[in-house]
Parts: C-alpha cells; structure tokens; sequence
C-alpha cells in the first residue's frame, strides 16, 4: 500500500471471546484476564492452531472508567521506554452482567513484562482494581475503544495496516449483537470451507459514524472480503 493510502481512524469495536484469568506474575491482588483464543470463528476450525503463540490478548482491569485523554497520554508515556512495542486499548468487558473497565494490550514478548507493564501504568496515575474477582474461563462481551489503522484497498474496504490478516468493510447500517450474531450465522451456514472470526464495529470519518465488520482469516484478501460482505448485505437488505 502506498503511504497516501494510510489513514488513522477513531472508533469502537466489539466481540464476545472466553476471558482466562492469569494468577502469577502479575502485580499482587489485581485482575488480568487473557484471550487464549481471540479469534473463535476462526480457529475453532483448527484445534490447538494457537497454542505456542503467547501471550495472546491480555485485559488488565482497572478501578474505574479512563477517559481518552487520560489513557492516551499514560500510554504514549510508558511507549517512550517500555521494552516491548506493545499495543493498547481502552474499553469495557462485561461477564454475567457485571461491567469491568479495562485496558486491552497485545504483542507483548513474555508473561514477565504483565507485570511490568502494570507498573509502568500505576507509575503514570492509571490504577488497578484490587477487590473482587472474575471466574475462570468466563465468556465476556468486549468492547474497545480505539484508534484503527488503515490501508484503503477501494471503496468500503480496508486492511489493517499493523495486524496481519486482519480486514474491515463497511455496511450499509448500525447492528446491534444479536442481529449481528443472527446473520453472522446465516452467512457462515451459506460458505462452507470458508473459515474467518467476525467482530462488529465503527469508525468516525467525515463527521459521521460509520459502520464495519472486522474479518480475521489468514491470507486474507479482498476477493474473500468482497465474498464476506456479500452475503452479509444480501441479508441486511
């Protein structure tokens, strides 16, 4: 992709994933959660296909809601001399109807650097929940607020400029979950041997909101995610 074609957009994303929680190297009494298999509706279709890659997403559980600001500028702070180049997101996880606020962070190297990382953000005013806890293995509705960026491959249609074979189109109006899980179901039904994790979305763009489904698959391309979107704008329409 060509850097005119590279663009940074602010949105929200939201999935449902199974949250493990991390009981060791971890700053004492505090909760961190992790996705040992983020992307379900792929990689259900290829059993243990994760299991050597760690870690996988980790959700540190705050005390209360951040604000952007807030968030941004610890982060961007802990960056300038964390060792590891990691990714954050601020959002919200709910389990069993109980809301937690959390920070979403990938890429880092070794479960050692959780507790670093926690540090770090304590050190620049970000503080941890200290009282309750989560069960284990607990499926949990995802929400992250974040920065998306973006190839423009044409019209509707992006590739994710840091995550490999992630991609984004948009649709035609806004999906609350359920629709989305219903359709999600249909289209999947309707394209046998074709495996891929869908997660729902928008982004701001000109003043508007406007909406997208995240598709992950490896080697994904745009004939597939022209393929994906089809099948979901027949049944949206």
């Amino acid at each position: 992709m060509t850097t005119e074609n590279y663009v940074v957009k602010y949105g929200s994303l939201l999935k449902e994933e199974t949250l493990e929680v991390i009981d060791d190297k971890i700053l004492p009494n505090t909760i961190v959660l992790e996705a040992t298999n983020p992307f379900p509706g792929y990689y259900e279709y290829y059993d243990g296909f994760q299991k050597d890659v760690q870690p996988h997403y980790i959700y540190l559980v705050l005390d209360r809601r951040y604000d952007l600001e807030e968030f941004t500028r610890a982060t961007q702070k802990i960056m300038s001399y964390f060792e590891a180049k990691f990714h954050a997101a601020i959002g919200t996880i709910s389990i069993y109807n109980d809301i937690h606020y959390v920070i979403r962070i990938r890429r880092l190297n070794t479960y050692d650097q959780v507790k670093e990382l926690q540090e770090c953000y304590q050190s620049e005013g970000i503080i941890f929940k200290t009282n309750g806890s989560i069960p284990h293995n607990s499926k949990a509705m995802i929400q992250l607020d974040k920065f998306f960026a973006l190839d423009i491959i044409e019209d509707g249609y992006f590739k994710d400029h840091i995550e490999p074979n992630h991609g984004y189109f948009t649709i035609p109006e806004k999906l609350n979950w359920k629709q989305f899980e219903q359709l999600t179901k249909k289209v999947k039904y309707n394209m046998e041997m074709i495996h891929f994790d869908v997660s729902l979305g928008f982004i701001y763009d000109h003043f508007k909101a406007i909406d997208m489904i995240r598709v992950y698959a490896e080697n994904l391309n745009l004939d597939l995610m022209k393929k994906i979107r089809a099948k979901y704008i027949e049944r949206i329409k």
